[in-house]
């Protein structure tokens, strides 16, 4: 069949094949996965081709010079084609936090590349994008075995990542396309374009790369493209019930009945999150009848790095409408309970025992029944509605009262303290003994760490518990203490979120250093249960130990409100409840009068923390990107970027607005602030928070002196501070003449280290004499110089800015 012949007869068949059906047994589905995995290069189509173009949201791929095959069809379709040769990838993102972002991987604004290969995969238009020019270039098809078998020995390997996401658009009743292409560079190796409708950011460009010992996925650049509306997610839990053995050996067995709803049309994918350390063994609907699932396979390194490699898809028999509800039923075993030495076990998995759909936004009912080794107690979400005793097992049954958006349990072998207040009991329980590595290290010798000094720079002596004879300590000792501590911050944080929404919390340690929260019980660190002396022989500085004892416990009890209770809807938005729980958390440290350890204190830790130059010559943490990268701060250029960023900067931001929404002469300087987390609290509960909607929160109880945009608009502000990077460098110069109304004090407010456009309220004080300052006003920093005038009673020694701390700067 010559040229004209082959593209007729392929038309031809593609205008007679019958789409897939939009019913398939668990039997048919695998089989047409397989099938997907199995496709390899078609000899018959390959081409030398010349100057072809496809253009991708803001990306645009040029194929300049060079060999091009498609895959072999299949039912009809083609899903891939590959290339080797002379080729160009152009992409100009319109969002200047993308454009900050390429540069900060690639060094410049824009992606600008030549490549030598690229491997394509697609379920839109592409083949017939590509055929099209083809046929108007009048380029035969070539034979090139040698080609072909070279590429299809990658194609085996290349093809499962997505086989998977051309099967999701395959059985969907209504597909949403798919384009992906991996393309060898000389300069950067080899780099993604995904252009996926799925997605909130359909459009998405990045690499995997490796730091140390660890692989992360750098995201360049990520947006929506005009042209696309956003999806949506396309089903949504209602009501979960796990029941959960936890054996002798510490493995699990469970199984989870899911209802959900469909909220789009025409979809029988859905994708959950399930630990890889459990196996499923079935998966089935409200009727019995088997579904087609497929657990961590098919996963590029994208998805590996971005999921922790724990996704599990179930294919529903047929697509539910809009609005429907439909149960799904897994059975999976594994384990997930880790043991860390001395009898001390935790749950390992924290977020992925149990299989679950959706994400920070998605609250659901749960049902949780839990049988596990009577040596041991458990504590987990919900309320406890009863608990019993049969053999070597304890069985115990809990609800949740309101929707939440994740479960979670923990066991050990646990001394526990009760402590109620009002409605509200708070229940914290700890091993009798330390993990064992943690032991090891406080029987090591004394860790050479120098000299101890406290927040102001002075030397801290060492507290009489660290001698080497000095037993083991607890983490029981400190139930107590730490149980009055948690249930004082839950008043303290009412305040500021209302009423405690559940009537039990309860604390549990976990070995390690992270903490976390689920509605209605913590996990804390072993480190936040132990005193001074033991946290300094374990090798902790001073700070990691204020942050322990001060900071971490009071931070995840604020994550009851900030998190549990309002969510996040994307990544974007996430910095919000890390911010304002941290906050919190800080100023119930700064309510508790502990010496030197003040809100001020903190903050100017965290400034200084912001502004460090790292010693590998990479940007400092302020300059990483903004606030509202969230998780993708975290790459292989900065892999403490979420951390660095996210606490320190946004903890800042919230102070900066209570200091805003201050005004003086009121009877409480932060009622304004108070309750506008009030109002957020109560009107975002149970549901996601976005930026926008925060700032809109925020116009809404804005003072005039905030306005600096006109209209009521905080704009200024969280274009700045959330989308923007670089924190505001001061230097004032100034001259002092005294005339008949006073002293009149002209000058100039120099402002460095953000852009041109930067905008701020800067307060300016006058020192009188020594610890004497007083306010002669602020001036509204923008751009380079800003120039001032003030009348003062008395001549200023010097003029100071912010020496409040109300503004997130240095002053030079």
């Amino acid at each position: 069949m010559g040229f004209r012949g082959f593209w007729v007869g392929l038309a031809a068949l593609l205008c007679c094949v019958a789409p897939v059906r939009a019913q398939t047994s668990a039997k048919e589905t695998h089989e047409l996965y397989d099938s997907l995995n199995a496709l390899r290069l078609n000899p018959a189509a390959v081409f030398n081709v010349r100057q072809l173009e496809l253009q991708r949201g803001d990306a645009r791929m040029s194929l300049e010079e060079g060999t091009l095959a498609f895959y072999a069809p299949l039912h009809g379709r083609v899903t891939g084609a590959v290339f080797a040769g002379t080729g160009h990838v152009l992409s100009v993102p319109r969002d200047a936090v993308e454009k900050q972002q390429l540069a900060h991987f690639l060094g410049t604004a824009i992606l600008d590349q030549e490549f030598q290969w690229a491997y394509l995969r697609f379920t839109d238009r592409t083949a017939e994008e590509l055929r099209s020019q083809i046929r108007a270039s009048d380029s035969p098809a070539i034979s090139d075995a040698p080609f072909v078998a070279r590429w299809n020995a990658e194609i085996e390997r290349l093809n499962p990542p997505h086989s998977l996401r051309i099967l999701l658009d395959w059985v969907a009743q209504k597909p949403i396309p798919y384009f992906f292409a991996a393309v060898n560079s000389p300069q950067v190796e080899t780099f993604e374009i995904t252009l996926d409708q799925r997605r909130d950011e359909p459009l998405m460009i990045g690499q995997v790369r490796a730091s140390g010992e660890a692989s992360y996925y750098d995201v360049w650049t990520a947006s929506r493209p005009r042209e696309f509306a956003p999806a949506g997610p396309a089903f949504r839990a209602l009501r979960y019930a796990i029941e959960t053995k936890v054996l002798p050996d510490n493995s699990l067995e469970g199984s989870a009945t899911i209802t959900a709803r469909a909220d789009r049309e025409g979809e029988r994918m859905l994708v959950l999150e399930l630990s890889r350390a459990l196996s499923v063994e079935s998966a089935g609907d409200s009727s019995g009848e088997e579904l087609a699932f497929f657990q961590n396979e098919g996963l590029n390194k994208r998805e590996r790095n971005r999921r922790g490699n724990n996704a599990l898809v179930v294919v529903l028999p047929r697509a539910p409408n809009r609005g429907e509800e439909f149960t799904v039923r897994l059975e999976y075993s594994g384990s997930v309970i880790s043991d860390a030495g001395n009898g001390v076990v935790y749950v390992g998995e924290h977020g992925a025992w149990y299989p679950r759909l959706g994400a920070s936004e998605s609250f659901a009912d749960y049902d949780l029944t839990l049988h596990w080794p009577r040596k041991f107690r458990l504590v987990a979400t919900g309320t406890k509605i009863n608990e019993s005793e049969e053999g070597d097992f304890r069985t115990g049954h809990w609800r949740t009262e309101k929707p939440i958006s994740v479960a979670g349990f923990n066991l050990g072998d646990y001394l526990s303290v009760s402590v109620t207040d009002g409605s509200t009991s708070v229940e914290v329980y700890a091993n009798r003994q330390l993990e064992e590595a943690l032991n090891s290290r406080l029987n090591a010798p004394a860790p050479l760490l120098g000299p101890v000094l406290n927040s102001r720079g002075r030397p801290v002596l060492p507290p009489p518990s660290m001698s080497h004879s000095a037993s083991p300590p607890s983490p029981a000792d400190a139930l107590q203490h730490l149980a009055r501590e948690i249930s004082a911050s839950l008043r303290f944080f009412e305040t500021f979120g209302g009423p405690f929404p559940l009537r039990q919390l309860n604390v549990s340690q976990i070995p390690g250093t992270s903490g976390q929260s689920w509605p209605g019980l913590l996990y804390l660190s072993t480190l936040s249960f132990l005193p001074a002396g033991a946290q300094h022989r374990a090798g902790l500085s001073q700070a990691f130990q204020e942050h322990f004892s001060e900071l971490v416990p009071y931070h995840e009890v604020a994550h009851q409100w900030w998190g549990d209770v309002v969510g996040w809807r994307s990544y974007r938005d996430q910095w919000i409840d890390e911010a304002i729980a941290n906050y919190l958390g800080l100023l119930f440290a700064d309510s508790r009068k502990i010496p030197e350890h003040t809100l001020h204190d903190w903050l100017a830790r965290y400034r200084s923390q912001l502004i460090a130059q790292p010693a590998n010559g990479e940007a400092a943490p302020a300059e990483l990107g903004p606030l509202s990268l969230g998780n993708r701060l975290t790459n292989s250029k900065s892999p403490a970027g979420f951390e660095q960023v996210i606490y320190s900067k946004g903890t800042w931001v919230i102070h900066m607005l209570r200091m805003l929404l201050r005004q003086p002469g009121s009877k409480n300087l932060d009622e304004r602030f108070n309750e506008l987390l009030r109002t957020i609290a109560a009107k975002y509960a149970y549901r996601a928070l976005t930026t926008d909607e925060l700032q809109r929160e925020v116009e809404a109880v804005m003072t005039p002196a905030m306005d600096l945009d006109g209209g009521r608009s905080m704009e200024w502000f969280f274009e700045d501070w959330v989308r923007g990077t670089g924190i505001p460098h001061y230097k004032v110069e100034y001259n002092v003449k005294h005339g008949e109304s006073g002293f009149q004090i002209r000058g100039t407010l120099r402002q460095g280290g953000v852009p041109h456009g930067f905008v701020a309220p800067v307060p300016l004080y006058a020192e009188i004499a020594p610890g004497q300052r007083v306010l002669l006003g602020t001036v509204i920093a923008s751009g380079e110089e800003t120039p001032f005038h003030f009348t003062a009673a008395a001549a200023p020694r010097k003029l100071i800015v912010d020496p409040h701390m109300t503004l997130l700067c240095v002053r030079e």
